[in-house]
This record gives structure tokens, sequence and C-alpha cells, in this order.
């Protein structure tokens, strides 16, 4: 009896002991899914501060920049497909700028009333160093002009170089060195004839968190165009955007408005009316300004698409209204 006894009070004493495991377990088990959670959240905190941290240290991307006509001053990977649909350009040989003189006083297409045209481009820039890049561009180009044969075929490419020298969190200063080379053919209005240098500053600021602002000043040089009509045009602009909607830093969409002008410094022109009646003029003091509007939609951190619209506000116009479409990938 005493043994029986002895080995039921031993058996209590293991159920009890079992039992006081699993109620003192059963609160750590209860309380280990919190904790993982307060743990994992504090991990993404951690996270999304060293990558704000990492941003503001290496400055705006370039898909922070929402120009639409205005060069990007933001240096970085990128490429860019666009296609621009330009009419009414009244006056195609000012300065040279968009195709040379023709007749017995330059290598260009004629005289012309009017040229609507359209150019498709692809840009790539690649960063080599710490705010320095490189670029290219090699456009497309269909010419409909008024009295000249309708057209199509290769543009005048450009290349060059871009250095950001002033970097912030929030504001990029950059200088652009544009290179024009002839690569379209100049006596079907597809090119200029004449290599262009083009320097230029560009600048851009976050000046609030939903609004930027961007600004650029460009000088236009043709090198050994057609005398007395080849000529230099300034190149200035300003803009600003504002995000109407947003679900994060990365997917948003931002209306741009851009007014930019250019002033012929030097160069001539030739105005054709109906007749066809031909004169040539002296084009320095020409001023056009246009007026662009827009909205840039940021897809993801790398990809960006964006469309607008420019209407020329002066007498004088490189062409009276323009409709732009864009895609760029950045990384």
């Amino acid at each position: 009896m005493c043994s029986l006894r002895c080995l039921s009070g031993l058996l209590n004493s293991l159920v009890t002991g079992c039992l006081c495991l699993v109620l003192v377990s059963e609160p750590s088990a209860a309380q280990e899914g919190p904790l993982a959670a307060r743990t994992a959240g504090a991990a993404e905190r951690r996270a999304a501060t060293a990558e704000a941290e990492a941003d503001e240290e290496d400055g705006p991307l370039v898909a922070d920049s929402t120009v639409g006509y205005i060069d990007n001053p933001i240096v970085g990977n990128q490429f860019r497909f666009r296609y621009d649909s330009n009419y009414n350009a009244r006056q195609p040989a000012r300065a040279e700028y968009l195709w040379p003189v023709g007749g017995k006083r330059g290598p260009g297409p004629g005289p012309d009333t009017s040229v609507d045209y359209q150019d498709l481009a692809a840009y790539t820039e690649l960063e080599v160093a710490d705010g320095w890049s490189l670029f290219g561009e090699v456009p497309v180009r269909f010419a409909n002009p008024e009295i000249q044969d309708n057209t199509a075929g290769l543009g005048d490419s450009n290349f060059g170089f871009r250095h950001a020298f002033g970097v912030t969190a929030d504001s990029v200063q950059t200088f652009q060195f544009r290179v024009y080379v002839p690569t379209g053919d100049g006596d079907r209005g597809l090119g200029t004839d004449h290599v262009s240098l083009e320097p230029g500053l560009l600048w851009y600021e976050q000046l609030a968190p939903r609004l930027t602002g961007f600004a650029e000043l460009k000088d236009w040089i043709a090198i050994d165009g057609s005398e007395g009509f080849a000529g230099n045009v300034l190149r200035y602009g300003v803009g600003a955007s504002y995000v109407l909607l947003e679900e994060c830093r990365h997917r948003n969409v931002s209306a741009v408005t851009e007014f930019v002008g250019w002033t012929v410094l030097d160069g001539g022109s030739a105005i054709t009316t109906p007749g066809p009646v031909t004169r040539f003029v002296d084009a320095a003091g020409d001023t056009i300004v246009n007026a662009k509007v827009g909205l840039r939609w940021r897809i993801s951190v790398d990809t960006d698409v964006y469309g607008g619209y420019g209407r020329g506000l002066t007498g004088d116009t490189h062409y009276s209204d323009m409709l732009r479409l864009e895609l760029r990938r950045s990384w």
C-alpha cells in the first residue's frame, strides 16, 4: 500500500508540473506575434530612414526632375524616347536654326511659307564619374512644307557632356555642352548643314514638398553656315511643377508649366509670302516666347512619361503650336 501511495503521489507531481509549464509557456507564445511585428516594423523604419538619408546625401534623382521642354538639370543614367510635332514654322531658315537658307544663298531646300515637322529622337546619358556624364541623341525628322516636297530621314544628331557642379539635398546646378553635327540632309530640310555648339547652364530647386522650379540659359552658335544667315541664338527658360496626385515619392502625377524664349543675337532670315515672294532680312533682335503646359506621370522609381503642349506667345515664332510625348527610364 505504501508503494502504491508513493507511486500515485509521484504521478500527481508530474501532471501538476506539466500543467504549470503549459500555463507559463502560453503567454510567451501569445506575446511572440506582437513582438515579431514590432521588431519587423522597427527594421522597416530603419531601412526607410537609411534610404532617405542616402537620397539626401546623393541629391535629387534623375526622375525627380519633372521638366517638359527645359533641359533636365539632374545628371545621371537615363534613356529617353521623345516625339515632337511642330506646326506652322513660317521662317525655318531664321539664323539657320531649323534648316539652311536655299537658292543661290545657301544649301537649303528653298523658300517656303510654312512648314510642319515631326521629330522622333532617342537620347542616352551615362554618368561616367561622380557628377559627370556623357550623352548623345539621334533624331529622325518628317518635314511637310507647303511649297517644297514632303520628306523624311535622319536629322541632325547631337552629343556632349554635363557636369553637376552644385548639388545639395534639394538643388542642382549643371553646366552642359552640346555639339550638333549635320547628319541630316540640309537641302531636304532635315538638318542645318553645319556644326553648332551650345554651352548652357541648368538649374533645379525643390521649393516646397510638392513644388519644384527649374531654369535654363543656353547659347546656340552656328559654325561655318551660310554667310549672313547662320547666326547665334540665345535660349532661356523658366518653369515649375506641382505634384497633383501622390501615392508615394516614386508614384505621382505633376502639372508642369514652362516659359521658353529665344533671342537671335546674330543672323539673317528668309521670309516667304504667297506668290511666292521671298525677301531676306536681318534677324538680329528677333525674340520668340512660348508657353508650355503638360503632365508628367511617374510610374515607378525609374520610369515616367510626359505629355505637353506648347503655344507661341509672340509675333515671331519658331512654330505656332507644338505637341510632345516622352518616355524616360533612369537607373
